[in-house]
């Protein structure tokens, strides 16, 4: 929770206009129980061994609830000339080597 906590600070403190268009999408998010449950399972994961077979599972489901969620649209983001995403991500990753290769395969998954 700290994490995420100090992740938003530094996306408000960099890009607040977009900051809480980002905020409000994912309040939207937890507010429904199936796509907290995503959130918690993901939470969960980061002390699962990278090859665990749930992280497939979970990279899976994750990619069908985005994809019900937006359709073909694009959930909301940064604009593309901004490091933060990268900046966010990395330090995601770097936390779990499973939530590493969660990223790795929801990129596949999501053709991003």
């Amino acid at each position: 929770m700290d994490l995420q906590r100090d992740l938003w600070i530094l996306v408000f403190a960099t890009h607040p206009d977009r900051a809480i268009a980002l905020f409000h999408d994912q309040a939207e998010t937890l507010a429904d129980p199936a796509l907290l449950q995503l959130f918690r399972d993901y939470d969960h994961a980061h002390d699962l061994a990278p090859d665990d077979p749930r992280i497939g599972d979970l990279a899976r489901r994750i990619a069908e609830a985005t994809r019900e969620r937006y359709g073909t649209d694009a959930p909301p983001e940064l604009d593309a000339a901004s490091e933060m995403p990268a900046l966010i991500q990395g330090t995601v990753n770097a936390a779990s080597p499973a939530w590493r290769r969660l990223d790795g395969l929801l990129r596949a998954q999501l053709d991003v």
